[in-house]
């Protein structure tokens, strides 16, 4: 029935249409280093150079006028952005950006420098050398992915799909639930099975549709990437959606059955907010959690994160992209979120069985947990 409903294909839709737009901004948006042109007149051009090394990593092109008017001209048409004249006066339109006015200081100061290192008996060449950057020797105690940045992008956007899956087929789940209470058809179809099984099916039927949902928009975002060449994915990315779509499966399991008990403890549409509130926040935590791994992936916080059962889904692939998960660590975290998901259920499916006869007022877990006795 869900997928038939217009709400899967306007939001795979949606969902298709930002991480497109996501990719194309990438691929096209120009996401090099910007471009600062500096005219100068009655000005050393070995100053400009000291002038844009200093302005690293923006690159700064410079250009040579031969009079203050031809380089006013060209800053108000809009040229060159700015013009150096006679070494002491910066001329522009609006301004210049905060970084580019410390390398100018710093450039003139070491035009300064060069000039009383010069005057002083050093030859010009000495001179140059002494500001040149050095060569620096660059040795790691442990080896760097070269592939790392494009696993966290592909970590990010599976991530961030992730969360939107685990969160909107939860709330299926719940109003689901409620639907089948309200309109009596629960009544029906537990003269057939039994509560237990019942909830099992929604789970792994809703389950399965949010799973190819999540494994369509994927391909799709894998496919876009790779024909724009927007991020170069190694083929190992594919092992790591294979692994996001294993969390998935097992992060789902784990809150839809919190899902369908909250929806199995209210009766009506405007009581399951307030239900899933501590659903909501703890997935949301998850979530936020998992992004502050992309910069600190071994800290305490993120290790515990990608072990505890309410935020492994989320966090734990996250230390996987980025190579920063043991091996010993993947297994543990399946291992706790496996083992919480075989206790979850049990549980979950006898508070649903005591709850979701009951209609009317929003009835206590302790009541439900009698009821199903």
């Amino acid at each position: 029935m869900r997928l038939r409903d217009k709400g899967v294909l306007i939001s795979t839709a949606i969902t298709i249409a930002v991480l497109s737009t996501f990719i194309l901004i990438r691929a096209y948006g120009g996401a090099g280093s910007s471009v600062f042109d500096l005219g100068l007149v009655r000005t050393p051009r070995a100053t400009g150079e000291l002038i844009a090394a200093a302005a690293s990593p923006m690159n700064v092109r410079l250009h040579d006028f031969a009079d203050d008017a031809h380089a006013t001209d060209a800053v108000r048409s809009g040229v060159i952005d700015a013009a150096l004249i006679g070494g002491t006066t910066i001329l522009s339109k609006r301004g210049i950006p905060s970084q580019l006015d410390a390398a100018f200081r710093v450039g003139l100061m070491l035009e300064r420098i060069r000039d009383a290192l010069v005057r002083n008996g050093v030859s010009p060449e000495d001179a140059g050398r002494l500001f040149a950057p050095p060569q620096l020797a660059s040795r790691t105690l442990e080896a760097m992915d070269p592939n790392r940045l494009e696993n966290e992008t592909v970590a990010f956007v599976a991530v961030l799909l992730l969360y939107g899956q685990l969160f909107g087929y939860g709330i299926w789940v719940a109003s689901g639930v409620i639907e089948e209470k309200s309109s009596r058809v629960v009544e029906m179809l537990l003269s057939a099975i039994r509560p237990r099984q019942l909830l099992a099916g929604k789970i792994f039927g809703i389950g399965l549709l949010g799973l190819l949902q999540l494994a369509v928009i994927s391909l799709f975002g894998i496919a876009l990437a790779s024909a724009t060449h927007a991020i170069s994915i190694p083929a190992h990315s594919a092992g790591i959606l294979a692994l996001t779509l294993v969390w998935f499966v097992f992060g789902f399991a784990f809150y839809a059955s919190l899902f369908a008990v909250s929806g199995a403890l209210v009766s009506r549409m405007e009581e399951l907010q307030n239900a899933i509130v501590p659903i909501n926040l703890a997935i949301l935590g998850s979530f936020l959690i998992s992004i502050t791994s992309f910069g600190s992936p071994d800290s305490t916080l993120s290790r515990l994160a990608a072990l505890l059962p309410f935020s492994s889904a989320l966090a734990m692939p996250v230390r996987i992209a980025i190579g920063a998960a043991a091996p010993w660590e993947i297994a543990l975290s399946l291992v706790i979120l496996a083992g919480s998901i075989a206790l979850l259920v049990p549980l979950a499916g006898r508070l649903y069985a005591g709850a979701v006869l009951r209609i009317g007022a929003r009835v206590k877990l302790r009541d439900a947990w009698r009821a199903a006795a």
